[in-house]
């Protein structure tokens, strides 16, 4: 195992902004960084991603953590993956507690083993391109006759598997790779009699990566001409493949995908590799696929800009178009570029490089609903029925949108291209979004819940006495998060000298000698919660990254709010608005010594007036006799003097 000298190396070394931004485009934001969030249907930035602390945190759907956290959950690895993964990334040489043997690093877990049962087919199948007879005969030729260079194909990782019944299969046993996994991963196969053969035989290989690299399938073209044979075959879904949820790639594209803004969406492998070598590098393609609502996701969160390519099969293009549609749900800007007749993107990068494609592609791409208006008003001609089903197809994709300014445009247009008015239209559209809402369409079962700013979860003060309280309460809370590890001082009971002493254990000692336990039942088991991990942890950043990644979700949203950025400037209207005290450390013990004995006394004088009020009411209940009145009355009195003493340390004024 890892041993946690280079755990806790790597978590030093870790930068959450860098190991996020290697998946999710981030935009500084003040101190931080904010993205859109790739756990969730996201349109608006609403990651956050804070460097001082190390943890992101997606205010919509609460997804949390820090750099490990994020690799486990977005790119799906495991522990060790994580920690390999950023060890690699900056340079860390990994140590282990002992050394793990061959059977104990392939048990450790079935999906570690299918990724290295996957990376060294890989390597097996590029070694038999390069240097195997057989590879170069014919696996290598077909590469060199599309024209793919040398760097391409090692950038890539392509490769050859021979023709031989079982050569990879005696190979793959041989170095000890358990059958099971060979099997479940789709690289061999096994007959009716039980014998065991290679599935991708014959067939040039095209490697599917992950986003971070990891080989998680494979596919492979045929050579021979066969009509019983399938042309390409893919790996079959498993642990660590799923069809639906790769894009071939992504994790080469993601770079240019990112400074160009934008990328363009084709078909097939050597679509991709083609318009690659053209100097197109931030393609990917859905493998012949249908578009899935997770590509879709992965896309989002690199780009939300994304230029389909099609060639001329008109056929090919109407059955695309619905498909397309989903683009559209998630608010991304869709483009079509239409290669001319008898093109593909393959074919077309090999005729047009460098800039005379990429002009080609930015002078032909068009809006893409104005494209789908126009293949589908051809199609219907001048058949009113038709034509009346196509412009409802149209409006059915213009509701999708989700910007009302581009859809008034889209009406627009459409309604001089159908020689409509506007108004039908926009009728149509706005009955199809009542539809859509009241019969409980696509998108308002897909669509997040949103919660209204009055409708949120906030503890109930009802009465000022009490909303003052609150306010004093959480200061402490907060002052804790912030604070609490760092020293002030405070004078010695036997001399009178000044001794140094922890803030958190300074108000530890308040509060209990003044036998104060806080009203606020979510601010008390805050407090509990401080108390336990202070004794435990030694870092201030430390404890605030404990409160923001909390599993209590009011605790976390409470730390976020509150400590989950820098400090900041208050209000010139806080004190008139609660009448406390407020001031900012700015890193002078002599400062924070202040705000802390200000805290502290606030909290006590809004109990003494919570206490006051609650007297009053009670003095007011005609069911005491006079001599418990009058008891009242005296208590009433007494904290009344304790009330005014303590606004006067503070130097605030009190009306009575």
């Amino acid at each position: 195992m890892i041993s946690k000298k280079t755990i806790d190396e790597i978590n030093f070394a870790a930068k959450i902004e860098e190991v996020v931004g290697d998946f999710v485009p981030l935009k500084r934001q003040g101190q931080g960084y904010v993205g859109v969030c790739p756990f969730h249907d996201d349109r608006n930035p609403s990651m956050h991603v804070n460097p001082r602390l190390g943890i992101y945190k997606c205010f919509v759907c609460d997804a949390k953590g820090g750099a490990v956290t994020f690799l486990m959950e977005h790119a799906k690895m495991t522990y060790p993956e994580a920690l390999e993964y950023l060890a690699n990334k900056y340079s860390i040489t990994i140590e282990y507690d002992r050394v793990e043997t061959p059977e104990e690093k392939e048990l450790r877990s079935e999906k570690e083993s299918l990724y290295l049962v996957n990376e060294f087919a890989e390597k097996w199948f590029m070694d038999q391109l390069r240097n195997g007879e057989e590879g170069k005969l014919l696996g290598l030729s077909y590469f060199k006759e599309r024209g793919f260079m040398d760097a391409t194909l090692d950038k890539f990782k392509l490769g050859y598997c021979p023709g031989g019944w079982d050569t990879f299969t005696k190979e793959a046993i041989k170095k000890g790779y358990k059958e099971d996994f060979l099997l479940k991963l789709g690289l061999i196969k096994k007959s009716e009699s039980g014998k065991l053969y290679d599935a991708y035989r014959g067939r040039v290989i095209f490697p599917i990566h992950n986003t971070t690299g990891k080989t998680i399938g494979f596919g492979g073209r045929v050579l021979k001409k066969d009509e019983k044979t399938a042309k390409y075959i893919n790996s079959p879904e498993n642990e660590i493949y799923h069809k639906s949820d790769t894009l071939y790639d992504i994790y080469l594209a993601k770079k240019a995908i990112r400074q160009k803004d934008n990328v363009y969406l084709v078909e097939g492998y050597t679509d991709v590799i083609s318009m690659f070598e053209a100097g197109i590098e931030n393609v990917v393609a859905s493998s012949g696929t249908s578009l899935t609502n997770e590509q879709v996701r992965i896309l989002g969160t690199q780009t939300r800009n994304i230029t389909v390519l099609y060639d001329g099969d008109r056929a090919g293009i109407k059955a695309s178009l619905r498909g397309i549609d989903m683009l559209l749900e998630k608010n991304l800007n869709v483009k079509v570029c239409l290669l001319p007749d008898g093109e593909d993107p393959d074919s077309f990068a090999k005729k047009h490089r460098d800039s005379e494609l990429a002009d080609y592609l930015e002078k032909n791409s068009t809006d893409f609903l104005l494209f789908k208006a126009n293949i589908l008003s051809e199609e219907a001609g001048d058949d009113p029925r038709k034509r009346s089903e196509m412009v409802k197809e149209i409006v059915k994709s213009i509701a999708k949108v989700q910007d009302r300014i581009a859809q008034t445009f889209y009406i627009k247009k459409c309604a001089t291209l159908f020689d409509l008015s506007e108004k039908t239209l926009g009728d149509e559209l706005r009955f199809l979004t009542w539809q859509d809402k009241v019969k409980g369409g696509k998108n308002a079962a897909e669509a997040p819940e949103l919660v209204s700013p009055v409708e949120k979860k906030t503890p109930e003060r009802p009465a000022k006495n009490a909303d003052l309280l609150y306010e004093a309460e959480k200061n402490l809370i907060i002052l804790l998060l912030k604070y609490g590890l760092y020293e002030i001082f405070v004078e010695a009971p036997e001399n009178g000298e000044p001794i140094p002493v922890r803030v958190d254990q300074y108000v530890f000692d308040e509060l209990y000698n003044d036998g104060i336990i806080l009203h606020d039942s979510n601010l008390l088991k805050m407090y509990e919660h401080y108390a336990e991990v202070a004794e435990i942890l030694c870092d201030q950043d430390d404890i605030k990254r404990t409160f923001l990644l909390s599993e209590n979700k009011e605790e976390s949203a409470f730390a976020l709010e509150y400590i989950g950025s820098e400090d900041p400037t208050y209000s010139p209207q806080w004190v008139k608005k609660y009448e406390m005290y407020t001031n900012s450390v700015q890193n002078s013990r002599s400062t924070l010594q202040q705000e802390v004995e200000n805290t502290l006394l606030s909290l006590k004088l809004r109990i003494a007036e919570h206490e006051k009020a609650f007297l009053e009411k009670e003095l007011a209940d005609n069911s005491y006799t006079e001599e418990e009145k009058l008891g009242i009355i005296q208590k009433i009195v007494a904290t009344d003097k304790i009330r005014k003493e303590i606004a006067k340390r503070l130097n605030m004024t009190i009306s009575r």
